[in-house]
């Protein structure tokens, strides 16, 4: 009685069914395997030839691999069974739990259409749609847009899972979403104080901006270096690597101060411990402001010379434009606020320069 309910409990297995099957037996044409069913089941070399070579070399009898069957009757007498397509079940899993998790994956560009990009995933080929592309820019015209896209294939990109549907071959990722949480969470990492690796993004009048690895943070060019930048292009590249120092976080924002002047060696103890009170040296004019002008006076350490250092006369007939070179006196250095004063020691003007008609023998001002 039992054997006869065993039989008749026993279902033959049914197209589309999903074994984990045993290998049995490995041949050039085939793989035989146990479907732990009254028939074996035969993985044809017709299925064999979609599978990767690396995979099939690797494989033992006694080891354990997915099959869905395609044909429950087949002509040499066993259950034709598909390993690529149980692979790709393994896949369709795989996706259904990272869509549950949220959680990132890398998959590699591979092609593209209209509507967006082709990745790899596995034995899988998912798509991501250009409005979940960040690298896309809004308005693009559709040649450029191709062009960008086409620039993708064969980069790999972190991704999350949208939408999963075995049933229609439908997998959807998206990068707008994988970039949106590794901002929050870098946001959530940064602190000031903490040195960066980041890769120049696009270089602006006013500064660089800087990607930090999914967020960028903007270099202002007064943080770009020690001395003094005319335009941030004379320092940096897009593309090059740069080390900054994190000077500010908003996360409201998403804004990030930086600072490249702060990873490199401070030159200030170097240069002010060459220099003391009253020495006098040369230096080379940085910026005029509405109170006076600021001096380089080596390494990129500017002090200041106000307007009440510089004779009336000076400004009537010397050039003090910017990269200018002139002769100052240290007045005063203030090591707590890290600041120079300066004063003019150039030579002065004699009446003859500052009037056409005087005499060249007139003595010099304050003789």
């Amino acid at each position: 009685m039992d054997l006869l309910e065993g039989e008749y409990d026993y279902k033959s297995p049914r197209r589309g069914d999903v074994f984990q099957a045993v290998i049995m037996e490995i041949d050039d044409n085939d793989i035989l395997v146990d479907l732990g069913t009254k028939r074996d089941g035969i993985v044809p070399a017709s299925d064999l030839r979609r599978v990767d070579r690396n995979y099939l070399a690797q494989l033992q009898v006694g080891d354990s691999i997915p099959v869905v069957v395609i044909r429950p009757d087949s002509d040499e007498g066993g259950v034709l069974v598909s390993l690529s397509n149980g692979l790709q079940q393994e896949d369709w899993l795989r996706a259904q739990a990272l869509l549950e998790s949220r959680e990132e994956i890398q998959c590699p560009v591979v092609g593209h259409n209209s509507g967006g990009i082709l990745v790899e995933f596995g034995r899988l080929r998912g798509f991501v749609p250009n409005s979940h592309l960040t690298s896309l820019p809004s308005g693009m015209r559709s040649g450029n847009l191709d062009d960008t896209k086409e620039d993708l294939i064969g980069q790999v990109l972190t991704l999350v899972v949208l939408d999963v549907d075995p049933r229609r071959r439908r997998l959807v990722l998206s990068k707008r979403a994988a970039d949106r949480r590794r901002r929050a969470e870098l946001l959530a990492e940064l602190q000031p104080g903490q040195r960066r690796t980041g890769i120049v993004r696009n270089i602006v009048d006013f500064g660089a901006f800087v990607d930090l690895g999914g967020i960028d943070g903007l270099i202002h060019i007064s943080e770009l270096d020690w001395q003094h930048v005319n335009h941030p292009r004379d320092v940096l590249q897009v593309g090059e690597e740069v080390e900054v120092e994190v000077l500010n976080v908003d996360p409201e924002r998403e804004r990030i101060g930086l600072s490249r002047k702060r990873a490199l060696p401070d030159p200030w103890e170097e240069t002010v411990g060459e220099v003391q009170q009253g020495d006098v040296i040369q230096g080379s004019i940085t910026n005029e402001v509405d109170f006076g002008l600021f001096v380089d006076i080596g390494r990129g350490i500017e002090g200041l010379l106000h307007n009440s250092e510089i004779p009336a006369e000076v400004r009537e007939t010397t050039d003090l434009s910017r990269g200018t070179k002139i002769d100052v006196r240290i007045l005063d250095i203030d090591t707590d606020r890290r600041r120079i004063s300066l004063q003019w020691a150039g030579e002065l003007p004699t009446r003859w320069d500052l009037n056409d008609d005087a005499e060249p023998t007139e003595f010099l001002y304050g003789s």
